[in-house]
């Protein structure tokens, strides 16, 4: 997803790992050492390298005299390697290289396409057999272009964007009499330091001069590194793709925190430059898991293909939010697949990036990557499912684009306390779940211990479905190694059947929560030398029940809604007929389905007498050749669920949820009608996962996921009736990972819908008795702040900016993006970002849906302060110019201090009648502080219940705030 917003679990190895004794102690209690070299095989020479040659290898040559300390890392290498904490024996990969030791991804080119690589992290330098790693680095984002201008020296020094450089006889005797370029990266609009502190001085305010000059071979860089003011002792840096070479800002004593290549494009005389680095680090981890070898200079600390080269398509501009850019997608594939064909290596592409769908099946990025597959029937191409889990329908896209390899994350039993050995892998509670999709295809493990560049040090250890895509990607790189050396075809379709058939359910979930299950790579290979014929059948429900599945979100729409169809396209060298199974007793399908020319139709019968229960209920029907050996050939997956009614309720009581196991339930929402969804355990010493999802899968806007225990301690999400989405909400309580639970759901709903509208100078609160029973209610107003509401329209990629002022009295501000779900689908990205006025972040959102909720802090100030917010959208083609609308509310808020008016104590009783409504008329508190220009007072309307329960609806009170704010 845009990369991990992720729940952070407290997991009792990493305090293990954060006391750990040094590398060279035993590790108490080791687990299996992965990936090892086996005795009977020694790894294989490298060859000695000249100095000149270890450069353009990318390793790093230390000039300093003084020496560089070692960053601090979550825990030793050496210990981490011991622990497994590559997880790869969850996928079968150290026994795999115990049996086959060559077919470790040599020969197969992994396209990584996210924030970027340091290819100088220890890992990312070479493969096992002494290759250069990473081959290319090319940067389709735009965050490092630097504009470039004719500069002229004046004797042996040259200003560049305001600083003086000496040693300009350096540059001259490469560039003769040729035209010179100077240019800067400034690092304030690179986001939050260390990360784009690119020189590691301590700030992140500089500006960074680099020159250009065309040698003989090329065009070249020279750049201060050192900051000694001189560039008479610097190399020149050619394009990575022609040297390798990267090059690094630093001080004396200091290496570099992040290592930087050089892109260079343009016509004639004239270059364009493109620096390329990794600010986020995202993209270094990736690489590390997919392919990394010897990481941090353990030997035999290995990704999961540890002999594959890598391609690093940078696709996300973290500037804007850390996303990605118009087209930058497209472009990045493209030039993979040129590349590796140029080559004659196989591709494996790898995206740990996505959002969350509105209309599963309509995402323009999804059509175009299928195309793409369609056309390229070798290229592999695995996608992280999305970090939305664990309610239904929460596939990204994408992710879920029917050719694509998409994983679903575990949770690796070797980061879990074990006192037999590490516990069973679990699925871990963010990776998305499918619904609408027959997705994910399988599960990998989401976190590991991997590469980061210097700057990110000790964040060594990472989670999300971003790192279990990329161990995905390493399995098929591996596969691809072994065909290869055994002369055996089989196109990407063979290969994602492969790693499904053999997969290892774990148990417990259904097929739209894990897949197929968990990879065993060993088993996938021996099915592949097998031969199959592998029927390739597209799946399409019905309906409008879903895309690749059906998904009845509120139950059956009546007791004879119990037909569901679904189209198969034969996509070439599928048999006539297949036979049909059901795994589901309220699922029924005919005996066997016939295709017929292009396409053919099944209809499944879902017996209605078994789907009364307020419950999720998933089925899958298979179909089968003879060959039953090779698996399924499809999947029609069905999910129907009933939720309880829109009442107060007990969605769950006294449920028994084993480590990693989980509870869910759905219930009704009114609009306007605002509720509360408490989750709790038996007792203080048990601790669960609780989340809640709006209708059609999206994470709850004000925060998807709480941990959870007894009483003061429970998970409490609170809806205001301004944000109540009517539908199906979903509830949902995950075993916390290292101890079972007794977990409690309950959602209590608003006796009243409240709605309000401006009256003269208040505001007319209507209350609707949503009950059978009648209600009595006191309802009152109170100022919290002010609104600003505005439409935007704009056309494709353009940056929209909208400044405005934020108040001394203003502690936090909240933006609010809402577009047209149809709308949504033609994007892969869309940032929000608020900088202050230097230019530095605020707060960055990826936008993951039509809607989105920015939630900022802001620095406390005794006077108002210009602020800007900048919306950066990213559109799946290349070159759109397309128009495009949304609706951005900004909302400033006070503290509780400054707004005295909060409590709202002046409140007016209601008695109301079943199925009748009432209105109060609320005079707006006086404003106690100025409004910044194009604001209006933000107010919230409260409403206390017989019992004391209170509900609430914020609310712009317009122009009724009463009296001059004072000045």
């Amino acid at each position: 997803m845009s990369p991990s917003r992720l729940l952070p679990i407290a997991l009792g190895l990493l305090a293990a790992c954060s006391s750990a004794p040094p590398a060279s102690s035993p590790a108490p209690s080791p687990a299996p050492r992965p990936n090892a070299e086996p005795s009977h095989a020694p790894p294989p020479a490298k060859p000695t390298m000249d100095p000149a040659a270890r450069e353009r290898a990318n390793i790093t040559v230390h000039r300093d005299t003084i020496p560089v300390p070692e960053p601090n890392r979550v825990a030793p290498p050496q210990l981490a390697y011991q622990r497994g904490l590559m997880a790869l024996a969850s996928t079968g990969v150290d026994a795999f290289l115990r049996d086959h030791p060559t077919a470790d991804g040599r020969g197969v080119l992994i396209g990584i396409l996210d924030t970027g690589i340091d290819p100088s992290v220890p890992g990312l330098s070479l493969t096992t057999t002494g290759e250069r790693k990473v081959l290319d680095l090319r940067d389709f984002s735009g965050e490092g272009a630097v504009a470039l201008t004719r500069i002229a020296p004046s004797g042996d020094s040259v200003v560049v964007a305001g600083h003086a450089l000496a040693g300009f006889s350096r540059v001259a005797a490469l560039a003769g009499r040729g035209d010179v370029w100077g240019g800067a990266i400034r690092e304030i609009p690179l986001g939050d330091p260390p990360a784009s502190d690119l020189n590691g001085n301590g700030t992140a305010g500089d500006t960074l001069p680099v020159v250009v000059a065309r040698a003989s071979d090329g065009w070249v860089l020279f750049a201060d590194t050192d900051g000694d003011g001189s560039l008479a002792n610097e190399r020149p840096i050619h394009d990575y793709l022609v040297a390798g070479e990267t090059f690094g800002w630093r001080g004396p004593g200091r290496a570099a925190p992040v290592a930087i290549a050089v892109n260079f494009s343009g016509t004639g005389n004239e270059p364009a430059l493109d620096l390329f680095f990794d600010t986020s680090s995202h993209g270094t981890f990736v690489s590390g898991v997919a392919a990394g070898h010897d990481l941090y200079g353990v030997k035999g600390f290995d990704g999961v293909a540890p002999g594959a080269q890598l391609l690093g398509l940078k696709i996300a501009n973290d500037a804007q939010g850390g996303i990605t850019t118009t087209g930058s997608m497209m472009r990045a594939i493209d030039y993979a697949i040129r590349f590796a064909g140029r080559r004659r290596m196989p591709l494996v592409l790898n995206m740990s990036f996505g959002v969350g769908n509105e209309q599963e099946g309509d995402a323009r990025i999804d059509a175009l990557v299928d195309s793409v597959l369609a056309a390229h029937p070798d290229l592999v191409f695995t996608i992280s499912a999305g970090n939305d889990g664990p309610g239904l329908s929460t596939i990204g896209f994408p992710g879920s684009a029917a050719r694509a390899l998409t994983a679903g994350a575990t949770l690796p039993g070797v980061f879990l306390p074990g006192t037999f050995g590490p516990p069973a892998d679990q699925l871990a509670p963010f990776s998305a779940r499918g619904g609408e999709l027959a997705k994910p295809d399988v599960i990998a493990p989401g976190f590991a211990y991997s590469t980061v560049p210097r700057y990110n040090a000790g964040e060594e250890i990472k989670e999300g479905t971003s790192f279990s895509a990329p161990h995905t990607a390493g399995l098929a790189a591996l596969l691809r190694s072994a065909l290869v050396q055994a002369n055996v075809s089989a196109d990407a379709h063979a290969i994602k059947q492969a790693l499904m058939v053999t997969a290892r359910p774990q148990g417990g979930f259904a097929f739209i929560a894990e897949g197929a299950g968990l990879p065993d790579v060993n088993a996938a290979l021996a099915w592949l030398r097998q031969g199959h014929n592998v029927a390739d059948v597209g799946v399409r429900a019905l309906g409008g029940h879903g895309a690749t599945a059906a998904y009845r979100g509120q139950g059956l729409a009546s007791a004879g809604d119990t037909l569901q169809g679904f189209e198969l396209v034969p996509e070439g060298g599928a048999p006539d007929s297949f036979r049909l199974r059901s795994n589901a007793p309220w699922l029924v399908a005919p005996a066997s389905a016939a295709l017929g020319g292009s396409r053919s139709t099944v209809t499944l019968r879902y017996k209605a007498a078994a789907l009364r229960t307020p419950g999720t209920y998933t089925g899958l029907v298979s179909g089968w050749t003879a060959d039953t050996a090779a698996g399924p050939a499809f999947r029609l997956v069905n999910t129907v669920v009933v939720p309880f009614p829109a009442a107060n309720a007990e969605l769950a009581s006294s449920a028994q949820l084993a480590p990693g196991a989980e509870r869910r339930a759905s219930f009704l929402a009114d609009s306007a009608r605002p509720f509360i969804v408490r989750v709790a355990t038996a007792s203080p010493l048990q601790h669960a996962i609780a989340a809640l999802h709006e209708p059609d899968g999206m994470p709850f806007r004000n925060g998807q996921q709480q941990e959870a225990s007894a009483d003061s301690g429970a998970a409490v999400f609170r809806v205001d009736a301004r944000d109540v989405v009517p539908g199906a909400y979903e509830a949902v309580a995950v075993g916390f990972p290292t101890a079972g639970s007794t977990v409690s759901m309950r959602v209590e709903q608003s006796p009243v819908r409240v709605t309000t509208r401006a009256d003269g100078a208040g505001l007319a609160a209507t209350l609707a008795n949503a009950t059978r029973q009648p209600v009595t209610a006191r309802v009152g107003l109170a100022l919290a702040g002010a609104e600003r509401s505005e439409a935007v329209t704009s056309q494709g990629g353009d940056t929209v900016r909208i400044p405005f002022t934020a108040p001394a009295w203003a502690r936090r501000a909240e933006v609010d993006i809402a577009m047209a779900p149809a709308q949504w689908e033609r994007f892969t990205d869309f940032g929000v970002t608020l900088f202050d006025s230097t230019g530095r972040q605020i707060a960055k959102l990826p936008l993951n849906y039509a809607f989105g909720r920015l939630q900022a802090p802001l620095p406390p100030d005794r006077a108002a302060r210009p602020v800007a917010l900048e919306l950066f959208p990213g559109l799946a083609e290349r070159g759109s110019s397309e128009t495009w609308k949304a609706r951005v509310t900004i909302r400033l808020y006070a503290d509780s201090a400054t707004a005295p008016a909060r409590s709202a104590d002046a409140r007016t009783a209601l008695t109301i009648p079943p199925g009748d409504a009432r209105t109060a008329t609320l005079a707006a508190p006086r404003l106690p502080w100025p409004l910044p220009e194009r604001f209006h007072p933000l107010g919230v309307v409260v409403v206390r219940g017989a019992r004391g329960q209170f509900w609430t609806r914020e609310t712009a009170l317009g122009n009724a705030a009463q009296g001059e704010a004072p000045r």
